[in-house]
């Protein structure tokens, strides 16, 4: 039997576009990938803007993998997109909370021990940890209060990680990927999906009207959607996930007095809960962000969630001076995580109204969020339909690379993955004809 394809990609975020690229550097021909609205519409474009470890994930020892790949992938993005991924100093202080507060902080021997490991973990050329005196931590973060005592701001550990455009590193793997045969098509709604021989018929639906295509191979790369969608085209998902929301709030640079020249970013801890909050300079002003809740509807639409920005102010409020931030504020985004859960799928569903309330999304969790998993897993809701649950930005390029290796010996052809090779970026190119993608500036903080 002939097919269209040999890979169909749905979903047209970072993790969409990545297995695209993957998928012809190897050279499978053809591959192609619908999103049914823009490229990085949704939450590949809501994120913290960053490209890093996850230095908190080293509080879990079952995460150390995760941070080693995520490091490696850092180090990997820095080489690939100079200029679009850049270096990005970091201050974690050791602070002190009045003993009414609930969650203790974490002490300077944690601290020293966790940025200690960061740097073990790591292999690139970025700058090593060091320890800052209060005078110093209050230099690399201008907007600290001036009034913290050596009682409350005891000093920091300065370290590196990195940030991006996200939605421009997105438009460039797109890119990069179409320059190495594939296609991809906007605005074109995938509404059914269904068994046709070995592989699938899709059904797209566009401007133009309705049209199929047969593939050897679907990528399910729909994010928050990804079992709605599999149960509208008639599977059953075996993966069971939950819907994290993070919000973000993007202030101009004048909400604090300090200088965005050469300010490191920060991470503040919340005395009531332990999580922590990052405050970047980005874009030219001020990035606070995220939260953490589970998301109470369909992930459609969605606005910040009552009480979300005013937590996000009352983290940072006793540690950084902000100038009347309603004034500042220049646009609030929230972001949908997709976390794949361990629990077992439930074999039948009862009925439901959506497919949001249906058991395939978890509504209620007994563990803190912030201590699932950021790895990203792989579903087979049937033979050849692959399903990506979870991930992190910064790990993309490497899940993508692990499930093109399955879609290859699925296919039966096709060669090692090149997204490693600077080649097969085209950055110059790219430049040049489509400048619109591309930054103005390669100092993401200048704006």
């Amino acid at each position: 039997m002939t097919f269209d394809l040999d890979a169909f990609v749905i979903g047209g975020g970072i993790h969409g576009v990545g297995v695209l690229h993957d998928l012809a550097s190897r050279g499978l021909r053809p591959v192609a990938l619908a999103e049914k609205g823009r490229l990085a519409s949704g939450t590949s474009s809501r994120s913290t803007k960053l490209v890093h470890g996850g230095l908190r994930y080293l509080e879990r020892i079952r995460q150390w993998g995760l941070v080693r790949e995520a490091l490696r992938e850092r180090a990997l993005l820095l080489h690939l997109l100079p200029g679009i991924v850049t270096p990005l100093p970091f201050l974690l202080p050791e602070i002190h909370f009045p003993r009414t507060r609930r969650h203790r902080t974490r002490p300077r021997w944690m601290l020293r021990s966790g940025v200690a490991l960061y740097d073990l973990m790591r292999r690139d050329d970025l700058p090593r940890s060091r320890w800052l005196e209060q005078d110093e931590a209050l230099e690399r973060a201008p907007y600290y209060r001036r009034d913290l005592d050596h009682t409350t701001l005891r000093g920091a550990f300065l370290y590196y990680d990195a940030q991006m455009q996200d939605d421009v590193v997105v438009r460039i793997v797109a890119e990069a990927a179409r320059r190495l045969g594939a296609s991809f098509r906007e605005e074109c709604e995938v509404t059914a999906v269904e068994p046709f021989g070995k592989g699938f018929r899709c059904t797209l639906a566009t401007a133009e009207g309705e049209e199929c295509v047969t593939a050897r191979t679907v990528i399910n790369a729909t994010g928050a959607w990804v079992n709605a969608n599999l149960l509208a085209w008639g599977f059953t998902p075996d993966v069971r996930c939950l819907l994290n929301v993070g919000s973000h709030l993007f202030f101009d640079q004048a909400v604090t007095d300090a200088p965005l020249e050469d300010a490191a970013a920060s991470i503040i801890q919340n005395p009531d809960d332990g999580r922590v909050v990052l405050f970047v300079p980005w874009n030219g002003g001020w990035l606070l962000g995220t939260t953490e809740s589970l998301l109470d509807g369909v992930p459609e639409n969605l606005k910040l969630p009552p009480g979300d920005a005013e937590y996000l102010l009352r983290t940072v409020e006793p540690w950084i001076a902000l100038r009347d931030p309603k004034l500042h504020l220049r646009e609030s985004f929230v972001g949908v995580r997709t976390m794949p859960l361990r629990d077992r799928v439930p074999a039948t569903a009862a009925s439901y109204d959506s497919p949001f309330d249906s058991p395939y999304y978890a509504k209620d969790l007994d563990t803190p969020l912030g201590r699932l998993s950021r790895e990203t897993v792989i579903g087979v809701a049937h033979r050849a339909l692959f399903s990506i649950y979870g991930g992190k930005f910064t790990t993309y390029r490497h899940q993508a690379e692990k499930l093109g290796r399955q879609i290859v010996d699925e296919i039966g052809r096709g060669s090692r993955s090149a997204t490693a090779d600077p080649a097969c970026w085209f950055l110059d190119e790219i430049r040049e004809r489509c400048p619109d993608i591309m930054p103005t500036r390669s100092d993401l903080r200048r704006g």
